[in-house]
Parts: C-alpha cells; structure tokens; sequence
C-alpha cells in the first residue's frame, strides 16, 4: 500500500468503513452492511480488524450492536502501537489524523448544558473526547456497576495512562462481588492505577484536570460542568471521597508494577525534551548507536526533517 493509501494508519476501505461508522452513535451490522451495499460477511471481516485496531467496540445500549470510539482517542492509541512496533506498516499520517479528528468535531452535535437523559454509548463518546487531552489527572466517581459503561472501558484508562497522567477512580464497594468488576480492578492494578473504594460513593461523575466535570444523574442525563461553584464542590467532594478510600484489595500485589514503556517511546520522550543522544543512551541504558537508529526510524516514521519537527509531530499524534 502507499503512503496515501494508510492516511490514518488503516487501509482505504477500512478507513473509509470507520469513517462511515463515526456519521452515528451506534449501527447494527445488517444496517451497515445495507448502508455499504455490502454483504455482512466482508464487513465482519473490516470491522473485526477495527475492534482489532481499537477503533470500534460494542454498544452498551444495544446488544448486538457496534460503535465507533471517537477519532482523538482511537486514532492517538492507533499510532502509539504502530510507532512502539518498529516493524508494523502504517503509521497514521499526523495532518491526515489531524484533519479527520477536525471534521469529525465539526460535525458532532454539541448538546446544550444541561444534558438531556442519555445513553451510555453517548456519555462514552462525550468522555472519550475529554480524556483526549488530559494533561495531569482524570477522576472517575462510580457509584453502580455498569457493564460496558466507560468507567470500565480499558481503551479510556489505557489513553490517560498513556498520557501519563493520573487515573483515580473511586467505587461503591458494593458492586465487588462481581467478577467482571474484580477482573478489571485487576488489570488496573497492574497498570499502576488501582481504584479505590468506600461503601457509599454519593454520585456519578467525572473530572477532568479539575477544569471539566460532568455531573450524571440517577435517569441519565447530565450536566457539564466548567468552573464555577458547581466544579469546585464536584473537585471537594471527590478529594474528600478519594481520602476516605481504600485501596482495592484484590488488584494489589507487593510485586506488581506499572509496565515499563517500550523504548523507542522512551527515546522519543527525552528527544523532545530536549536530550543529546548521548544522554538519552545513557539515561536508559542502551549504545549511542541503537538511540540514533532509533532516532532516525522514528524521523522517517513521522515523516519529520528534523528532531524538533519529529518532536511537534509526536506531540500532534498524542504520542507525548
């Protein structure tokens, strides 16, 4: 394939399949297969490669049903595995990903504050695009356990982590009996951000760098929430209720650890920063020959001229 024809890091008919799928919230594959004038075979085959991708996942409202993640949080993730996998084809163009996620925001339907009732794949959507840009810390305040909701979306922690920001979380104790909550306490332990618990947790909401809250409530809708009284008592409420935790039991483990990052991002990480390559080589321990190699295949793969460019251009892919 050209360089033209993996734009966003997939090929043009499975781009153009994703592209297709980002026009609603939520499709049944015989409804998209007739929207393609396709047969559902084919598309299981495109769609199973973007679930593969990160770029679909299933609806929580609808059985049977798929959404499409939002572009500035697939997309980054999509490039952070192609660039960590020196030898995988494909590494999404920074303007084409750029310019899909401009007109992709264009077109969503900003709802008016306060938020009608709405479903869980539209409070996914709405959260996918604020983590997006997460600098320092995403709080999640989780009083009912709810299969397929974003407070259990790993692609949702896995973009705030990648961004290394701060993931808190706390939950109602109440809800972990259940197995599917159990496990996935597990795997955030794992990634160094285990959630924590209370036997009440008052309310449903989400912070976002303490700057944007949303507020749901017991029917559905919500409220977004950008500064004003309104966020500081949401921003005192979960600092009161994370210092009154307990951390998760069961995803605790005296030899757990974070994963370390691949190194080629970590080579990428101290290049913007600013470091020689002799600095970095001897920051992570490797020859001065494997960073400049490493160096250089990541200038061709951002298709940058020189370091400060590949720099700014990992910054556009959310790769820093």
């Amino acid at each position: 394939m050209s360089e033209r024809e993996y734009a966003v890091g997939l090929d043009r008919q499975t781009e153009f399949v994703y592209r297709v799928m980002l026009r609603r919230r939520r499709w049944r594959p015989a409804e998209l297969a007739a929207v393609l004038d396709t047969t559902q075979e084919w598309l299981g085959g495109v769609v199973a490669e973007l679930r593969e991708e990160g770029l679909v996942t299933a609806s929580a409202d609808d059985d049977g049903a798929l959404r499409a993640v939002e572009p500035a949080l697939a997309l980054p993730a999509l490039a952070t595995r192609r660039f960590q996998d020196a030898q995988a084809a494909g590494l999404p163009g920074p303007l084409a990903v750029e310019r899909l996620i401009a007109v992709h925001e264009r077109a969503v339907e900003r709802p008016a504050e306060p938020l009608g009732a709405g479903s869980a794949d539209e409070a996914a959507a709405l959260v996918e695009r604020l983590v997006a840009t997460v600098r320092r810390e995403v709080v999640l305040l989780v009083p009912d356990h709810c299969p397929g909701s974003f407070e259990f979306s790993r692609h949702i922690a896995e973009a705030v982590l990648r961004r290394e920001a701060v993931l808190r979380q706390v939950w109602s104790a109440s809800f972990l009996h259940r197995p599917a909550a159990v496990e996935h306490a597990r795997w955030l332990g794992a990634q160094g951000a285990a959630p924590c618990t209370l036997p009440h947790v008052p309310t449903r909401a989400v912070i976002v760098d303490g700057e944007v809250g949303v507020l749901f409530g017991a029917g559905g809708g919500a409220r977004v929430l950008r500064g004003g009284s309104g966020l500081d008592a949401l921003n005192g409420l979960a600092d009161r209720l994370w210092d009154n935790s307990m951390e998760v039991r069961q995803a605790t483990s005296p030899l757990a650890a974070p994963p370390s990052r691949p190194r080629r991002e970590r080579v990428l990480r101290l290049l913007a920063d600013g470091l020689t390559d002799d600095a970095i080589a001897r920051r992570i321990g490797v020859s001065v020959r494997t960073v400049r190699n490493d160096v250089a295949s990541t200038m061709v793969g951002l298709d940058a001229r020189s370091r400060f460019q590949a720099g700014v251009r990992a910054a556009q892919m959310g790769l820093l």
